[in-house]
């Protein structure tokens, strides 16, 4: 099954940028004399007491990640497209118009070809698309991914730009999941789809026990 990598990786990349940016920040730790017990000239003032765990050694407690968040960004209805949990398992979303979208890493064209020709023949343009991704905050029970994107060119049916996004659309089997068609293959119990819906192409990549979950939550 092939996509427009260009895309699909760019976006995933500047997704774990926005991740990380969006996450928990680093604490900076209080400075400490070498000292035993702390006493000396030292003029730094220290903190009175520390959190401790009560066990040997002291340790201090420190928060549980529950996994990671991306920020919502600003093509949130299409966003909420997405389900929001997964398996049991929260899914984490963020979304981009055509104005945040980084084009320029995507070696995004101008060349007349592909997804532009596309979009000039049915009267679109870039400025028509959104792009939403959402990626289970933890690691699903199979222990195998749960990714889902939604590309959409508003307006315009699905049919007419999937192979822009996905060049194997048309030749790839044709499945039921969820209650609905799909396109795409199931190796090994690794699912790997494409659903389209109206003028959104959603790609799934998922375990097969979770697939038919994902697909009748999508509209």
């Amino acid at each position: 099954m092939s996509t427009d990598r260009r895309l699909i990786a760019g976006v995933v990349a500047l997704g774990v940028i926005v991740a990380a940016c969006g996450g928990s920040g680093s604490k900076t730790a209080a400075p400490t004399d070498a000292g035993n017990g702390g006493t000396g000239n030292n003029p730094t003032s220290q903190p009175t007491s520390q959190p401790t765990d009560g066990g040997n050694g002291g340790s201090t407690s420190q928060p549980t990640d529950a996994g990671f968040s991306l920020l919502p960004g600003n093509a949130t209805d299409l966003a909420k497209m997405i389900p929001d949990k997964v398996g049991g398992v929260d899914i984490t979303k963020t979304s981009f118009d055509y104005s945040t979208i980084p084009w320029a890493s995507l070696g995004g064209g101008g060349d007349g070809t592909g997804i532009e020709k596309t979009l000039k023949d049915n009267g679109k343009t870039l400025a028509d698309i959104a792009f939403a991704m959402g990626i289970a905050k933890t690691p699903s029970t199979t222990g195998l991914p749960t990714i889902i994107y939604a590309l959409q060119v508003k307006g315009l049916d699905a049919s007419k730009f999937v192979d822009g996004f996905d060049s194997s659309y048309a030749t790839n089997p044709e499945l039921t999941a969820g209650g609905k068609k799909v396109h795409g293959a199931i190796t090994s119990g690794f699912a790997n789809v494409t659903y389209l819906h109206n003028d959104v192409v959603f790609m799934i990549i998922a375990s097969e026990k979770d697939l038919n979950d994902i697909v009748s939550a999508l509209p």
